[in-house]
């Protein structure tokens, strides 16, 4: 035991390539922790089973690439805090390794062992610090009180067709509690769409977009992909933002409003030829639970812009060429 809790079990792999092979011995003995050194094709299955707090990972490109490790362990559903240790990097491939989603990056040399016992501790004792563990934290508690709180309120929905109210009244309060469930449902989404970058891979924007379309109730709007454009994303990030932009069109530019997407230098653009966005209201449409339509809880764009400031997008408003709205995301 130690003053911070029971001693923390660490996977180390990775370490065994030119320049690191010190970083087994500086670990060895560092107080409250057990590293136990675990092959590179054996590190996914004893992950899985739950036997480590964190993971060190040798980064020594291209022999050892702690970042497409990292893309493993993540695409396994890990969501433990990792450590990457280098010898002879730049701040090019250190930016490139914390963009990616590890957790921490030391620089490793002779004297360096004391800083590497230092940061391991410090992300064992508040694991947190990792963006993937606090969002999945997230995901899981708001998931749970979402799913919880409809409990009671199906139960008020229930007694209500018991009760003799007034039409009008019933038709309120039935009103006021689907409100409530699509909150729920889209403090859920908030909570997913903040996360770290998924796995990324190159897709058609005018593939997504017309898959997101068939989906939506567009009435007589019609949608033009003006000019395709592949986009290494996060697919499914890619497909909420393209969801919400549309559904905001939908529901502001009319039922025969008319949609255009196109890729740009740096991303893609959606625009309408609906009545667009008052200049007063330019700077607060992704604010959280801003809108000026009847329907809707004002949610759509802000969970737009949770998802861009998660991945590192930036999102533009301003008028179409038609005089409606344009978004221009900038996903590069």
């Amino acid at each position: 035991m130690t003053a911070w809790g029971h001693t923390r079990r660490v996977a180390l792999t990775g370490h065994d390539t030119a320049g690191l092979d010190g970083v087994s011995t500086a670990l060895a003995d560092v107080e409250g922790i057990d590293v136990e050194e675990v092959g590179r094709s054996d590190l996914l299955g004893r992950l899985d089973g739950g036997e480590f707090d964190a993971v060190v990972l040798g980064d020594n490109p291209p022999e050892q690439d702690a970042v497409t490790m990292l893309d493993e362990i993540r695409a396994a559903g890990v969501t433990l805090p990792v450590l990457a240790v280098g010898t002879d990097v730049d701040t090019d491939r250190v930016e490139t390794a914390l963009v990616a989603g590890v957790s921490d990056y030391v620089r490793w040399h002779d004297d360096s062992g004391p800083e590497l016992a230092g940061r391991l501790r410090a992300l064992l004792r508040q694991p947190w610090r990792d963006g993937t563990i606090q969002a999945a934290w997230w995901e899981d508690a708001l998931g749970s009180l979402a799913h919880d709180a409809k409990n009671p309120l199906n139960v008020v929905t229930g007694r209500l067709e018991l009760l003799d109210v007034e039409t009008t009244h019933s038709e309120a309060m039935n009103r006021s509690i689907s409100r409530v469930e699509a909150m729920l449902d889209e403090l859920s989404t908030v909570a997913t769409v903040s996360g770290p970058v998924g796995a990324t891979e190159s897709v058609s924007l005018a593939d997504v977009a017309n898959e997101v379309w068939g989906r939506l109730d567009a009435r007589d709007a019609t949608l033009d992909v003006e000019s395709d454009g592949t986009l290494t994303v996060d697919p499914d990030q890619l497909g909420v933002v393209l969801e919400r932009l549309l559904e905001n069109t939908l529901l502001h530019g009319g039922d025969d409003v008319s949609v255009t997407v196109g890729a740009t230098d740096e991303g893609f653009y959606v625009a309408d030829d609906g009545p667009g966005i008052p200049d007063a209201d330019v700077e607060r449409v992704f604010e959280q639970g801003y809108g000026t339509a009847r329907t809707g809880e004002g949610y759509g764009l802000f969970v737009v812009a949770q998802a861009a400031a998660a991945h590192g997008w930036s999102v533009d408003v301003g008028e179409s060429d038609s005089g409606g709205a344009r978004f221009d995301v900038a996903v590069r």
